[in-house]
């Protein structure tokens, strides 16, 4: 018969065990619920399709009567902005701008709060064809509907490592899109958009931002590098909501 101090250390060692197993169960199913394997969480998957291109009715709704000035959302007199750096292959991106880019059109924009600067970077693991849609929705500026182009292409983005972001693309959602329809899509860089990819480019460049999104306000009539605050997307919450606290926060 083994000594009676046996027993319970088995039963430790049992309970410890057991300890573990439920922790690793409890860890696998925080990261599967975190990457939405359980809750379907995609954005756009309730969203309209028309001949094929997924989102016309939702950009609609959200853009209309919003006015647009090159790369810019809201009001010329809004007395903030929100400096918007993405990437338009950026899976992290996409969640973003479909998530909480409607709660910020809806409570800043809107509302004359704060307009929104889209700025379209082209990070190196996107390219080639990440240049090709950043020409494409910078050209479109001289037209003022950047935006339109943009939210578009986050409702129909492709794989992050293949090569779906193509001039056939781009043709086929401006067919589609009753905003579009008229705009020409230049898929050739220009003058024009050359330097509006530099300029975001530099400004990224300035401010150290080292992914996308990455996100910034500042005050309108400020744009020295100083006058840059940026958001801390982490933690859980809206990132709307963080965006407008930290609006807020600049008349503090």
């Amino acid at each position: 018969m083994p000594p009676p101090q046996e027993r319970p250390v088995e039963g430790n060692r049992r309970g410890q065990l057991a300890g573990v197993a439920f922790l690793l169960v409890a860890v696998l199913f925080a990261v599967l619920l975190g990457t939405g394997a359980f809750s379907g969480s995609d954005p756009a998957k309730d969203a309209s399709v028309v001949d094929g291109v997924r989102g016309t009715e939702e950009t609609t709704a959200l853009l209309r009567g919003v006015p647009q000035d090159g790369i810019t959302l809201g009001r010329p007199d809004a007395p903030a902005t929100v400096v918007e750096f993405v990437d338009l292959k950026c899976p992290v991106c996409r969640t973003f701008t479909l998530k909480d880019g409607p709660g910020v059109v809806q409570d800043l924009v809107r509302s004359g709060r704060a307009k929104v600067e889209l700025r379209v970077l082209a990070l190196e693991s996107f390219r080639p064809d990440t240049l090709v849609g950043r020409t494409a929705v910078h050209a479109l500026a001289a037209q003022d509907k950047t935006w339109n182009l943009a939210e578009l292409l986050y409702y129909n983005q492709g794989p992050e490592s293949e090569q779906w972001l193509t001039p056939a693309l781009l043709k086929k959602i401006a067919g589609v899109s009753p905003e579009l329809r008229d705009a020409p899509i230049v898929t050739q860089p220009t003058a024009a958009t050359t330097r509006m990819g530099a300029e975001a480019e530099a400004l990224a460049d300035e401010l150290g931002v080292e992914g996308t999104p990455t996100i910034y306000v500042r005050p309108s009539d400020r744009t020295d590098k100083g006058a840059y605050r940026r958001v801390d997307l982490r933690g859980t919450g809206s990132d709307a909501g963080k965006i407008a606290s930290a609006v807020s926060d600049l008349g503090r």
